[in-house]
């Protein structure tokens, strides 16, 4: 999340000073059987949204020279599913 912050902020996005605290206290206090809607997707074979959130945030943070290595990270994990899976 602080990544994304890094990101918006030098893109000129107004972000508010404790936004990323505000998501990562929001995400600690969740109940344990939430889910995030793209482990939704990739639990039932569905495109991710996976270029539109992690990887921009890769995307845009290069040409600023801003490290992303989670956003990184979460790209290379899931890359290979983000068209999901074809059924038949």
């Amino acid at each position: 999340m602080s990544e994304v912050v890094a990101v918006g902020r030098a893109r000129g996005v107004p972000i508010p000073e404790n936004f990323a605290e505000d998501r990562m206290k929001f995400a600690e206090t969740s109940p344990p059987t939430f889910k995030a809607s793209m482990l939704h997707d990739l639990e039932r074979g569905n495109r991710l949204e996976l270029d539109w959130l992690a990887g921009k945030v890769v995307e845009f943070a290069r040409p600023l020279g801003i490290p992303t290595p989670a956003n990184n990270a979460v790209y290379a994990m899931l890359k290979l599913h983000r068209m999901g899976n074809a059924r038949a």
